[in-house]
């Protein structure tokens, strides 16, 4: 009977992927240089940024919208909150600003140097309002400050002794409220929502990418659904061929020699 009862409940739980979902083409595609970065936000635009210039793409037209923000130096990264949000960082400058929906700044920039941050490296946008985590590369340490308060919350000094290695961070995104690090060696190690180790993915991974319970991995013409529970099953998904992808809720975005299509996940 109790057999039973596991075998129902894991059927439960994993009937969304048995129904093998599938990508189904959207009408964006955009054709961008290879030399800007850029990443999707939940409303259904594209950012896209080189130097300290940022274009808003939406429904394949770029660009729907420009500016140029040039008192922030060269731009690290966007990270969008909602649509009329978004924390820009740069790394040359060591500080972060509030963008607006027109990409203007709102209020004056932060620099990381008052949080006693001396060479951030990547940031990461939190489901908390106003709280972002930043790694800082001086002394291996990660960061969680609040942007209106302006101070710091929670700190893990020198996580090279922690991890009982030398790390190199290369991105970081929360998901699910945790905290995933990915290293240059393609590791990535977990932390709950107040910087505790959890531990670190069996799997090595190219970039972080996100959906409900799982974490993707691109190989050429497929997605690999890898499960981030032990209770939920993985899967792998034939793709359009492509070098990376990026995912924001049910949207995925697989970029190939400067061509961007977007495509959207659904259950058959």
């Amino acid at each position: 009977m109790t057999k039973l009862l596991t075998l129902l409940l894991f059927i439960v739980i994993s009937s969304e992927l048995i129904c093998q979902p599938n990508f189904v083409e959207r009408k964006e595609k955009y054709l961008i240089s290879e030399k800007f970065k850029w990443i999707p936000d939940a409303t259904g635009n594209v950012l896209f940024f080189n130097d300290n210039n940022l274009y808003k793409a939406e429904n394949g037209q770029l660009p729907t919208f420009s500016q140029s923000v040039r008192a922030t130096g060269e731009i690290t990264q966007l990270l969008p909150i909602n649509a009329f949000k978004t924390i820009l960082f740069s790394q040359d400058q060591q500080q972060i600003c509030i963008l607006d929906n027109t990409f203007s700044i709102n209020g004056e920039c932060m620099d990381l140097e008052d949080f006693n941050i001396q060479n951030a490296v990547c940031c990461a946008v939190s489901s908390r309002s106003n709280v972002l985590y930043v790694f800082d590369a001086f002394n291996s340490s990660l960061y969680l400050i609040d942007l209106i308060e302006k101070k710091t919350i929670q700190s893990v000094v020198n996580m090279n002794a922690l991890l009982g290695q030398e790390i190199e961070i290369q991105s970081c995104r929360e998901h699910n409220n945790d905290l995933f690090l990915l290293t240059k060696d393609k590791t990535v190690y977990v932390f709950d929502m107040f910087l505790n180790l959890k531990g670190q993915l069996e799997e090595t991974y190219n970039s972080l990418n996100f959906w409900r319970d799982y974490i993707i991995a691109m190989n050429t013409d497929k997605v690999q659904f890898n499960s981030l529970k032990n209770n939920l099953i993985n899967l792998s998904i034939s793709a359009p061929k492509a070098s990376s992808v990026k995912v924001e809720g049910n949207s995925f975005y697989f970029s190939n020699k400067g061509v961007i299509m977007a495509y959207e996940l659904k259950s058959q």
